[in-house]
């Protein structure tokens, strides 16, 4: 039966995604789940899944090809199958330079055919296959499916291997990432997994790939691409001043401490109290809370404040949204949500927009300060420095405090000087 995969939709606010590259080919079989492609939004690269089981018949937009969402990318069917001519009259060219968006017609189609694997739900025949009684020992102990290897008839998990993989356990990998790992010659076992639960990912596996030969060039990732545009247009267009400032981090870290002992239910950490406390600074300084528009300078209500999380193909910002309201526990439930899910590319992409500011911690690197680059679109980043024991003179005497050494960058169409040092 035809089947036709459609670009899915990410956001209120994505209106266009980049077909980055195709992991599947024209003729792979599909099984529910598969990753067909990544694609790739203004700040981020998301994997594709299927909903369809069958033959990858058609490849209808090519890489590099930006298109609207809903439009038609590829077809799957059964194989040999003839597709309609009608349904290919609907494609964008799948062939030659990338097309402009205009180009394709962007047919919606009256059910989902494919989505990012950050919205994909669990459905019945997808990647794992495990016998019942395999699933029930595997919940009695506490083991996870995905990273075990079945015996069973066509690669199903059995009873039996849930209970080997107890006595020793197997390395827990995404399929992608185990398919990678096969292609390249990895060892999953020395792989350090970034995922939910130290989980081997894809970009963990990328990151343990041959050294490029010196002198090779190395073509850049979607995500590169996009923080070296991001970061150009910044220093080519936003002009900034800097602002250093020392805090005593002793009372809160023992503040942090007393929150902390006991808690079941995620610690809270020195970037949720900065996160709040910049919150709070942008209600009270409302000429900070402000964007660059054409026009004019644009007043924002709301404090929305990014927390700048590494991977390794680059670095996301995603948005702790209205933090002046919620409490610390609330704000560190969710920066833990973000880094995970960041980590495995399964951030939205309105997760990361819109912010106000951002927070930069290089802190547990030992980086002492350091002037980090402001996002276009905000008014400023807070670069945070390791905090360290030092010798100060405090209330009359000289003691040793927990000293943290913060550098404020400013755009300064927005914001001037005093009001900065405010």
């Amino acid at each position: 039966m035809i089947q036709r995969v459609t670009l899915p939709a990410l956001g209120e606010t994505v209106d266009t995604s980049t077909i980055e590259r195709w992991l599947k080919k024209e003729g792979d079989p599909v099984h529910t789940g598969d990753i067909l492609c990544e694609i790739t939004t203004d700040k981020a690269t998301l994997e594709v899944e299927s909903y369809y089981k069958g033959t990858l018949l058609k490849i209808v937009a090519a890489e590099r090809m930006e298109l609207p969402v809903g439009a038609l990318i590829a077809i799957v069917g059964d194989p040999g199958e003839e597709i309609p001519g009608e349904i290919l009259a609907e494609a964008a060219p799948a062939t030659g330079a990338a097309a402009p968006a205009a180009a394709a017609p962007g047919p919606v189609a009256t059910a989902p055919s494919a989505t990012a694997s950050v919205v994909a739900p669990v459905t019945p025949g997808g990647r794992v296959f495990a016998s019942p009684r395999a699933r029930r020992t595997a919940r009695e102990l506490g083991v996870a499916l995905d990273g075990i290897q079945g015996t069973g008839p066509g690669g199903r998990i059995v009873e039996a291997d849930v209970a080997a993989a107890e006595a020793a356990p197997a390395v827990r990998a995404s399929p992608l990432a185990r398919k990678l790992a096969e292609r390249q010659g990895v060892d999953l076992a020395v792989v350090r997994g970034t995922g939910p639960g130290g989980k081997v990912v894809k970009a963990d596996v990328l990151a343990r790939g041959p050294a490029p030969a010196p002198g090779a060039v190395v073509p850049l990732t979607a995500m590169r691409r996009i923080v070296a545009e991001r970061m150009l247009t910044s220093k080519q267009t936003i002009p900034c001043y800097y602002l250093q400032m020392d805090a005593d981090m002793t009372d809160l870290a023992e503040l942090r401490r007393e929150l902390n002992a006991g808690a079941t239910d995620g610690k809270i950490s020195f970037n949720d109290f900065i996160i709040k406390a910049c919150a709070l600074a942008l209600k009270a300084f409302p000429q900070v809370n402000s964007r660059w528009v054409e026009g004019g300078i644009q007043r924002r209500a709301a404090a929305h404040v990014g927390l700048a999380v590494a991977l390794d193909e680059g670095l996301v910002v995603p948005v702790v949204r209205h933090a002046d309201t919620k409490t610390l526990r609330e704000i560190a439930c969710e920066t833990a949500d973000f880094a995970r899910r960041a980590r495995s590319k399964k951030l939205v992409p309105d997760e990361y927009r819109d912010g106000c500011m951002t927070v930069s911690n290089l802190g547990m690197f030992g980086i002492r300060n350091f002037v980090p680059v402001v996002n276009p679109g905000e008014s400023t980043i807070l670069g945070l420095g390791v905090i360290q024991d030092r010798v100060v003179y405090c209330q009359g005497d000289v003691r040793v405090r927990k000293m943290m050494s913060m550098t404020l960058s400013v755009d300064h169409r927005l914001v001037d000087g005093a009001v900065g040092a405010q």
